[in-house]
């Protein structure tokens, strides 16, 4: 059993106001726990919303990620297209003759005993650190052992041919049958300017 005596006076007694102690704490721990509930519902939106921008963003790189290859690969071709361009320019400018004139002048020293089977005159892609060429390249039958050999002297000596692609030299030479002769000549001539 307890007793409880009041010795104050009503008079003496003070104002504890209107809202006690034991409310204060109360008070205090609930707007604490608001203020923390309050923080991590933000934070979980916050992750909520860059997670879905993440994976609208992968959704969007996913889907432009193709194009874009495609876009680079081309880049890539037109610059080589550009690069094979000035090289063309460079030559004309240079002073070198047209291809068809050069095509012209392979024709008419090829001699009549002799058919082509193969003809390439162009531009050669050198490989990584190697110089591009300019190339000529020609193979087929001879009818006699030397008339590719005198083929050959006479596109050496054709001045136009020698300019495009240098001396002429004979790659292979062999007998077929009988009299016929498959040969295959080249000249190759590095791109000025290059090592």
């Amino acid at each position: 059993m307890r007793l409880r005596i009041d010795f104050l006076k009503k008079t003496e007694r003070r104002y504890q106001g209107i809202v006690s102690t034991k409310v204060m704490v109360l008070g205090s721990i609930s707007v604490l726990a608001g203020t923390t509930m309050l923080v991590l519902s933000l934070a979980m939106i916050s992750k909520a919303t860059q997670t879905a921008n993440f994976k609208r963003a992968q959704r969007e790189w996913d889907r432009l990620n193709p194009l874009a290859t495609a876009v680079r690969q081309n880049g890539v071709a037109a610059e080589e297209n550009l690069k094979t361009l000035a090289r063309i320019d460079a030559w004309v400018k240079g002073g070198s003759v047209p291809m068809y004139t050069i095509l012209k002048e392979v024709q008419r020293e090829i001699p009549a005993m002799i058919q082509l089977n193969n003809l390439r005159a162009g531009i050669l892609e050198g490989e990584e650190g190697e110089p591009s060429s300019y190339l000529l390249r020609l193979s087929g039958r001879a009818l006699g052992e030397l008339v590719a050999v005198e083929a050959k002297r006479k596109m050496t000596d054709n001045e136009s041919v020698r300019a495009f692609c240098g001396n002429i030299r004979l790659v292979s030479s062999g007998r077929e049958a009988g009299d016929v002769w498959t040969f295959a000549l080249e000249g190759r001539r590095a791109e000025e300017g290059t090592p």
